[in-house]
């Protein structure tokens, strides 16, 4: 491997949300907040250093063929799909930049926008805190098979007065699910019959596992289609989230116009850095990908086996996408607020499923995305305390 995922860096003191904020400055080991804690692939570091080195900045002037040059050359690598130059523009983030202005830009005070619970908690604090009302269509949870869309009860949120979005997770970030190109036309179809736009978030599309294939919305919609929009960013790939640089894609010249002009209207700028690291990952790190995948993948199936063999109460299916365990932890016969403590109490930080969805509270997303040491150190004091409870 090129890639050094093994590496041990102590990220405590680096003013590190998962660290410092949600590991207490090490006394939890942190497997919650969904970044990873491997270093930027070395050519990305190396492009910010030029920059660092030189020593001036000033108001940046975006370069914009590089960059859309860049996300064409992924999305034609690792997707397959072609992307046109005026399809993409620049975001400051996804949460804090893209999905915000697309509500702007698409929907007015008091419109509602569907999403599909258990979900990205972040999707309901934006459009909550943005005037809009999240409408949820909830996934139906099979013990055996995992996650599937309601999609009679989609059909009938679609119908509903002022419903203007369908905020897709796409592929689904906690349950690790990838939509198969058949429930992503399903959506589309009835989307675009109720005259209801899709916002797909794309941002774990990098990391599919399972020998399956993700598929954009892209894939599905037609030239000049005014039904969907896609945003997505390098920040879990290459754990660049601090950068805060993100990209839309919008097919429809009109819809286009009207995301650039909310940027405009703000006067917001770009990440000097961000950019550059951007370009440099996805024209130079294809390598990283595949050596991250590998890791992933080795990780989960540590993972997963250890739950079987030393945790058997705990329910968990093997991820089909990023790096996110969702586990069903109604076995343990306990309470959402004792199932905190059983975790906090093993000296581990998880996420908590009721954040995703009020009835996930017998869930926790657990976050696999770091070095193998750190993650056995991890199961181990869970196990501890398993069987210090008795389960």
């Amino acid at each position: 491997m090129i890639h050094n995922f093994d590496e041990t860096i102590n990220r405590i003191g680096s003013d590190s949300d998962k660290w410092d904020n949600e590991g207490e400055g090490g006394t939890l080991i942190p497997l919650g907040i969904a970044d990873t804690d491997y270093k930027a692939p070395r050519e990305v570091l190396d492009a910010v250093r030029e920059k660092v080195d030189f020593g001036v900045f000033g108001y940046g002037y975006f370069p914009c063929d590089r960059f859309t040059d860049a996300i064409k050359g992924w999305y034609g690598r690792h997707h397959k799909i072609d992307i046109r130059e005026d399809e993409i523009s620049y975001a400051p983030g996804l949460m804090t930049g893209a999905l915000w202005m697309f509500l702007d830009a698409y929907t007015n005070p008091g419109d509602k926008v569907v999403i599909q619970p258990p979900v990205y908690a972040t999707f309901k604090k934006v459009i909550g805190n943005f005037n809009r009302k999240a409408i949820d269509n909830r996934l139906i949870y099979h013990k055996r098979d995992g996650y599937q869309i309601d999609f009679e009860d989609l059909e009938d949120k679609l119908k509903m007065p002022d419903v203007k979005i369908l905020l897709v997770c796409n592929p689904a970030n906690p349950i690790g699910r990838v939509w198969t190109k058949e429930e992503m036309k399903k959506m589309y179809d009835l989307c675009r019959g109720n005259n209801v736009m899709i916002i797909s978030d794309e941002i774990h599309s990098d990391m599919i596992h399972k020998g399956l294939h993700f598929h954009s919305f892209l894939e599905i919609c037609e030239e000049e289609d005014e039904h969907v929009v896609v945003m997505n960013s390098p920040s879990k790939t290459f754990n660049l989230a601090s950068f805060f640089s993100a990209y839309v894609i919008v097919k429809n010249k009109n819809m286009k116009k009207a995301f650039d002009d909310i940027y405009a209207k703000y006067h917001f700028d770009y990440n000097y850095l961000g950019v550059e690291a951007l370009i440099t990952a996805y024209n130079e790190c294809d390598y990283y990908v595949d050596e991250l995948n590998a890791y992933l993948r080795s990780n989960i199936d540590f993972s997963i086996n250890y739950i079987h063999k030393y945790l058997p109460k705990l329910k968990v299916k093997y991820p089909e996408c990023s790096y996110l365990l969702w586990i069903d932890c109604e076995g343990l016969g306990i309470t959402g607020t004792e199932l905190a403590e059983f975790f906090t109490d093993a000296g581990v930080k998880v996420n908590q499923g009721s954040s995703y969805g009020k009835d996930s509270g017998n869930f926790v997303r657990v976050n696999i995305a770091c070095t193998r040491s750190l993650l056995e150190h991890a199961w181990k004091q869970i196990k501890l305390n398993y069987d210090k409870y008795g389960f």
